[in-house]
C-alpha cells in the first residue's frame, strides 16, 4: 500500500470515527435535555449516519454534513453558558467544531457533483428548523383567579414545609370540583404584596409549554401583576413548589 492510499484510508477511518463518536456524544447531550430545542436534536441524529457514509465516500459524507453542522455552529450563541457550566465541555465543543469543519473542507475538495447532496443537506436542516418552530415549544398563557393564603393556611390544612428561615410559604390555590390546585412561594416581595389580600382572589398567570400538541411543562408567569417568568426566562428566581389535593372526584385538571 502506497503512502497516498494509506493516507486516504486513514482519513476515512478518522473522519468516520470522529462523526460517529462526536454525534453519539451530541445525541447523549440531547437525550438528557442539553439540546436547546428540537431541531438541534434532529440534526445531531444525522452525524452518526454521516460517519458511516464517511467510511465509504468521505466527500459525499462531507457534503451531507453541511446542513447538520449549521446546528453545531448555532450552538455558539450558548458557548458562554457552556463555559460557565463546564470549561471541559466548552473546550471539547470548540475543538470538535473546528476539527469537523477542517475535515469537511478537505473532503469536499474531491467532490465534483456537490450541489445535489449539499441541497439535500440544507433542505433537511430547513425542514427540521421549520418543524421545530411550528410544532414544538409552543407557549400558551392561562389565567386563573386564585385565593391567597399569605400565612400558608389553606382550607385543607397548613401547606409545608416551612422555608429554611422559618417563614411559611405564600400559597395560591383554587378549587376544581372537590379538589384543589395550588402553588406555594418563598418570596418576601409576594408576601408583602399579598398579605393585605389574604383570603381574597388575585389573577395568576401560567406559561404552559407543549410539543406536537402535548403539554410537557409549565411555570408561573405572574402573580397579581408581578412578573415571575417571561416565557422560559426567569425574571424573579423565587423558590416555588406546587401540587394537588385530591377530592372524591379524583385527580383534578389543573390546566397547567
Amino acid at each position: 500500500m502506497g503512502v497516498e492510499s494509506f493516507a486516504r484510508a486513514a482519513f476515512r477511518v478518522i473522519g468516520g470515527l470522529f462523526f460517529i463518536i462526536g454525534g453519539g456524544l451530541l445525541l447523549l447531550m440531547g437525550m438528557i435535555g442539553a439540546a436547546p430545542s428540537f431541531w438541534y436534536f434532529i440534526c445531531f441524529c444525522v452525524f452518526p449516519v454521516v460517519g458511516i457514509v464517511w467510511f465509504w465516500r468521505p466527500s459525499l459524507a462531507a457534503a451531507l454534513s453541511i446542513g447538520p453542522l449549521i446546528s453545531t455552529i448555532a450552538l455558539l450563541r450558548y458557548v458562554s453558558g457552556i463555559w460557565s457550566y463546564s470549561r471541559i465541555w466548552a473546550v471539547a465543543y470548540a475543538a470538535g467544531l473546528t476539527i469537523s469543519l477542517v475535515l469537511v473542507v478537505v473532503a469536499m475538495q474531491r467532490l465534483r457533483a456537490w450541489k445535489l447532496p449539499v441541497l439535500l443537506s440544507l433542505t433537511f436542516v430547513c425542514c427540521a428548523f421549520g418543524t421545530d418552530r411550528l410544532f414544538t415549544n409552543k407557549v400558551t398563557v392561562r389565567t386563573y383567579r386564585m385565593y391567597v393564603a399569605a400565612n400558608g393556611h389553606a382550607p385543607w390544612g397548613d401547606v409545608g414545609p416551612e422555608w429554611q428561615d422559618g417563614s411559611p410559604p405564600v400559597v395560591l390555590y383554587r378549587r376544581v370540583g372537590n379538589s384543589y390546585c395550588y402553588d406555594a412561594f418563598h418570596s418576601e416581595e409576594l408576601r408583602q404584596r399579598l398579605t393585605p389580600k389574604d383570603g381574597q382572589t388575585v389573577d395568576v398567570q401560567y406559561n404552559t409549554f407543549s410539543d406536537f400538541g402535548r403539554q410537557r411543562g409549565y411555570n408561573v408567569r405572574s402573580v397579581d401583576g408581578v412578573l415571575l417568568n417571561d416565557d422560559q426566562h426567569t425574571v424573579r428566581d423565587d423558590e416555588r413548589f406546587g401540587g394537588q389535593i385530591l377530592g372524591d372526584t379524583g385527580e383534578p385538571d389543573c390546566g397547567r
